[in-house]
Parts: structure tokens; C-alpha cells; sequence
């Protein structure tokens, strides 16, 4: 599904890799003097960051940038309250964790942002790839990989769903030459260890296939 919910510098990395702006800012009042000098076409907040009070600043928001879009990022235990306090019109919310690409879709919804972007998340069931970070998660969970392990997940993921990739297109794709006999096999092996047995399927003469 998701990754795990981002520290703050992650999230607005992400964001700043997508073509946005952010401006990070931790205390209830600067949220509201932001909004006040007409500078945010859209607000991220994070009701659980120490330094803000999420009423106060939803109430400053809506009163001085009525416009002005807010998708509150909320833990499962904040989410009725939180809800109660967006306007069904403008504001939107997701419950922590969430993925990555779907507070990007959500911004880009609500911002009417329609041009093409690079695709940064790659999902296969539960194995989700974020190639800006090279990380890959299994069922929310970060699994440290190395460069080759990783690169070998990134060219499976990459791979039409559902067709076997060879051990050539694997080689070429990854080693760029002619590896040691074995070497595919020795690193589908690392990769069932960390992912799941299950999550990379043989198939006899052809190739190995990413589940999901």
C-alpha cells in the first residue's frame, strides 16, 4: 500500500521534486500571515506538528483566504475532529499513513493542475518504488536494498504487469553486459528474502515476474 507517513524534509522534498514551491512554516500565526499576503495557492497541514493549533489556523484560513485550498493530513485517531473543522467545498484531508502520489494527485486536483508529470511512484501490488528517493517499500514498510538490488526492482516494476522478464533483458537492464553465470538468480534470491518469496514468481524458460 503506503509508505509510512513522511518527516517534514521528505515531504517537502517530494513536493519541491514535483514542481511545487513549498514554504515550510510550524507556527499556528505564520500560517495565517501567509495566507493574509496571498502567497499559497494551496495548504498542506499537518495537524499533528508541534507548534500549531489545527483549529485555530483552519479558522484564520478560512476567513482570510477563502479561496485558498487546505488538504489536512491527520493521524486516524484526529480524523473526526479534524474533518469537522474543512469546508466540504474547498479542503480535503488524508489519514497518515498515506501514499506519496496521492497527496500529489490531490494538490494537482484541487489546484486544477492538468500537465503531464514524470512518474516518480511505481506500484506493483504491495511493492511500491519511489525513484526520487530510490527507496522501495513493502506493505508501508522501507526495505534497505542495495544499488543492484534495487535496480533489478526498479526494472521489474518497470516491466509490463503481468509478462516475464528474461534473465537477458535483467542483465542488460542492469549489468549493461554480460554478468557471471549466475548472477540473476544470486540477486532474485537477495530480493525474495527482503521482499517475500512469494512477491517474484518463476516462470520455467522465460523469466521471473513481479507479483501485484
Amino acid at each position: 500500500m503506503a509508505p509510512p507517513h513522511r518527516t517534514t524534509s521528505v515531504l517537502v522534498g517530494a513536493l519541491r521534486s514535483n514542481g511545487f514551491e513549498p514554504q515550510l512554516l510550524r507556527e499556528s500565526w505564520s500560517v495565517g500571515a501567509a495566507a493574509r499576503a496571498g502567497g499559497a495557492r494551496a495548504v498542506v497541514l499537518d495537524v499533528e506538528m508541534s507548534g500549531l493549533r489545527p483549529v485555530e489556523v483552519l479558522a484564520d484560513l478560512h476567513r482570510e483566504s477563502p479561496r485558498t485550498p487546505v488538504i489536512a493530513l491527520t493521524s486516524p485517531e484526529a480524523r473526526d475532529r479534524t474533518v469537522s473543522t474543512l469546508r466540504a467545498s474547498h479542503d480535503d484531508y488524508l489519514v497518515t499513513p498515506f501514499p506519496m502520489e496521492e497527496l500529489l494527485a490531490r494538490l494537482r486536483l484541487r489546484l486544477g493542475d492538468d500537465r503531464p508529470t514524470a512518474q516518480l511512484y511505481l506500484r506493483r501490488g504491495e511493492v511500491m518504488v519511489d525513484t526520487a528517493l530510490e527507496q522501495v517499500f513493502v506493505e508501508n514498510k522501507p526495505v534497505s536494498l542495495s544499488r543492484t538490488e534495487y535496480a533489478v526492482v526498479d526494472a521489474l516494476i518497470r516491466h509490463p504487469r503481468g509478462q516475464a522478464m528474461s534473465q537477458d533483458e535483467l542483465v542488460t537492464r542492469v549489468w549493461g553486459g554480460p554478468p557471471t553465470s549466475n548472477i540473476v538468480e544470486v540477486y532474485i534470491g537477495y530480493l525474495r528474502r527482503k521482499l517475500g518469496a512469494e512477491r517474484i514468481r518463476t516462470i520455467r524458460g522465460r523469466g521471473y515476474v513481479l507479483e501485484g
